[in-house]
């Protein structure tokens, strides 16, 4: 039997109403400004594989009646008076305003920061609605005699019906990975993320695997240098609603640690990934106070701004281009050391240390049509919240028991044992200490120190007197 048709029917098995035909998800370009979540939240209640024309009429007709762009505010807030209330899609949060004792919504979609929300909404939704806030269908009413503070708030959420999971069973998920064999669930989790596994080899899959652990793993630093087009950026920014796409930018401190003005923490202690895409065209605004904050924030997983110190949990990723012999699948021989395609402020040995892995892009294959996933795969957001939950637990005393890593530097250590723990994580969630296998926890530990060497390796020719290529030879 086809391994892709026999691997689809034992998930739509196991797993029915938590997977996707992955193909579908990608049928109208016309709809790139929706997360890859809400159209597979779409296409999984209104699409059947076998007939997806009706389907996508249907998502057709439900976008261009309750979507709103942003020419469109003031006519759909008119149709809320008019109306009384209205269907809206798009996306929503809410906030406490304590000096009010005032729960507000924010709805982008009308342009309104103070809308009142269902006590009921907030109850059944609050640990979405309150964090990271949530695409789906509100109806909104109006009512202009509600005043607060001499001050009217007519709009009302009346319903919401959000577009994402926003309650799961970690348990479960867990059992349902023993259902499985290891070559299975990897590919599994490679179509997940939108791949079509019999594309790629076994090691170009642990290479993808790797670009995964930092969902998994908290503070958890990984650089990628490769070609042009080989689906970095794609999978940070398709993978999960919890990963931050920071592409060739200027980054200020306001934007990664805290916005004085605004009093709002930054993006690394609202999102579990922060990916420098385009890195070597990265500027960073007063670039040693900010890289020295970041070194910190690396090592430690806390920051300082002004008088106060925050803690945070955002892994970061770097991802840049490097000039490839693509035949031979190797940088080309110019380079002095692979980390001089980075900015010159970012060629620092103690920032780089702090890098837990360095995964060789060159290796991975140009992404073409017929590498997106062609079967079944786990809903985005499903899986986005699974990888959230599988950053609480601690695989590390796993690695201490079977890793020979003894007098290694400290951060040589935490490196290994990180990225290691983070492919546990991803292939054998159901495994503890006492049913772990050598089998399963060796090749994931010999990826943790060869992609931890690349590290060393570039380090060494920086700096020799102070790094040895050899550090890690023997692991």
């Amino acid at each position: 039997m086809n391994t892709r048709k026999s691997l689809d029917e034992k998930v739509l098995a196991h797993l029915g109403d938590r997977v996707v035909l992955k193909p579908l998800t990608r049928w109208n370009d016309a709809y790139k400004e929706f997360p890859r979540y809400v159209m597979e939240y779409l296409c999984a209640r209104y699409v059947d594989p076998a007939d997806p024309s009706i389907g996508q009429h249907k998502i057709d007709r439900l976008l261009n009646e309750h979507y709103v762009g942003s020419e469109g505010k003031e006519l759909i807030k008119s149709r809320i008076k008019e109306k009384g209330e209205y269907t809206i899609l798009g996306q929503f949060q809410v906030r406490l305003d304590a000096s009010r004792d005032h729960y507000w919504a924010e709805v982008p979609a009308i342009g309104e920061s103070y809308v009142r929300v269902s006590p009921s909404i907030l109850h059944k939704f609050s640990d979405v609605l309150l964090t990271c806030g949530a695409w789906g269908t509100a109806i909104l009413e109006y009512d202009s005699t509600y005043e607060l503070g001499r001050k009217k708030y007519p709009f009302y959420i009346k319903q919401f019906t959000p577009f994402q999971v926003t309650r799961l069973d970690l348990d479960d998920y867990i059992e349902k990975r023993r259902l499985f064999t290891t070559n299975e669930w990897i590919d599994l989790i490679i179509t997940s993320i939108g791949f079509e596994p019999e594309r790629f080899n076994e090691r170009e899959k642990y290479l993808m695997l790797l670009r995964l652990v930092p969902f998994v793993e908290a503070n958890y630093n990984l650089i990628e240098l490769g070609p042009r087009e080989t689906g970095k950026t794609y999978t940070y920014r398709n993978t999960s609603s919890h990963s931050f796409v920071l592409s060739g930018s200027r980054a200020t401190p306001a934007t990664l640690f805290f916005n004085q003005n605004t009093r709002k923490v930054g993006i690394l202690g609202q999102k579990d990934i922060v990916f420098f895409d385009e890195i070597a065209h990265t500027e960073f605004s007063d670039a040693a106070s900010t890289i020295s904050v970041l070194k910190d924030y690396m090592q430690t997983g806390r920051f300082s701004r002004g008088n106060n110190e925050y803690n945070a949990q955002a892994s970061i990723v770097l991802g840049g281009n490097i000039d490839t012999d693509i035949k031979n699948k190797k940088p080309i021989v110019s380079y002095k050391h692979f980390f001089s395609v980075l900015p010159v402020d970012l060629q620092d040995t103690a920032f780089l240390d702090r890098i837990h892995a360095f995964l060789p892009g060159w290796e991975m294959p140009k992404i073409r049509t017929e590498n997106y996933a062609q079967g079944y795969g786990f809903i985005t957001d499903y899986l986005a919240e699974i990888f959230n939950r599988l950053r609480r637990t601690n695989y590390s005393i796993s690695i201490e028991r079977y890793a020979k890593i003894e007098g290694l530097t400290s951060r040589n250590q935490t490196a290994i044992q990180k990225t290691a723990a983070g492919l546990l994580k991803l292939i054998y969630p159901h495994q503890d200490i006492d049913s772990i296998q050598y089998e399963d926890y060796s090749l994931c530990i010999r990826h943790a120190i060869e992609h931890r060497s690349r590290v060393i390796d570039q380090l060494a020719i920086i700096a020799p007197e102070e790094f040895s290529s050899n550090s890690l030879r023997g692991c």
